[in-house]
């Protein structure tokens, strides 16, 4: 009976001592557990990749709303500029229908003008019925140097104002009717020149001296259709609180 028992407690040790003797990387538990931390560390990294992707996602989404918010500012500039650009046509060409209604303006000076100043101007004039503004503006200078005495001089200086107005050369164009209301205050293109003289103000964002000019025309020339105009700037600025 003790030989068995005793064989039995060597093999038994000898089974413990195996198991004692196996290297850390060999033991199934710590095999398991190596598996388990590369995994969890395999979808941390994952993780860690979504959560720059949804940053950058984010980030480009923030660029995209604001070019959006840019495209949409340039497209309310790019109108507002057309519908300019459209105002300052019309009432150009409302003015040159205007003149034309009652037969033109070269034709209705006094008998003293000479025949060269008014060929001059109507050349000018010309020029600016068919939007050669760079042209007309050539002529009615030349035509304002060459003759200082014609009784169309005040005529060409107002025209001489529109053609810069019309091209957006704001300051040019209220010295040109300024030098109008100067030089000819008796002139009939006197409360035209007041109105384009607030316009010009206006475009130059003076919108107080803008008021004084478009006032003027209403207190001094009531029933003229600069008048008209006027009031109706005036009436815009009101809503627009300028």
């Amino acid at each position: 009976m003790r030989r068995p028992l005793g064989l039995l407690l060597v093999a038994l040790g000898a089974g413990t001592a195996g198991c004692s003797l196996l290297e850390p990387q060999e033991d199934p538990a710590m095999i398991k557990a190596t598996q388990v931390e590369g995994r969890v560390a395999q979808v941390e990294r994952q993780a860690q990749a979504m959560l720059d992707l949804q940053r950058q996602i984010e980030a480009l989404q923030a660029d995209v709303r604001g070019l959006r918010g840019e495209l949409e500012q340039a497209q309310f500039q790019l109108q507002g500029e057309r519908q300019q650009n459209r105002d300052l046509y019309a009432d150009l060409e409302r003015r040159l229908q205007a003149l034309e209604a009652r037969a033109a303006e070269p034709t209705s000076g006094a008998p003293t003008a000479g025949i060269g100043d008014r060929e001059a101007y109507q050349a000018a004039f010309d020029r600016l019925r068919a939007r050669d503004y760079a042209g007309a503006e050539k002529a009615f200078a030349a035509f304002i140097a060459a003759h200082p005495q014609s009784d169309l001089l005040d005529n060409a200086k107002y025209w001489l104002g529109e053609v810069h107005y019309v091209e957006r050369r704001y300051p040019q164009a209220l010295d040109a009717f300024q030098r109008v209301l100067r030089e000819h205050p008796d002139s009939g293109k006197v409360p035209d020149a007041l109105l384009k003289a607030g316009y010009a103000e206006f475009e130059l964002k003076r919108f107080r001296e803008a008021r004084d000019f478009l006032n003027r025309v209403v207190r001094q020339h009531t029933d003229s259709p600069a008048a008209a105009e006027a009031r109706e700037r005036l009436r815009r600025m009101d809503a627009e609180r300028r």
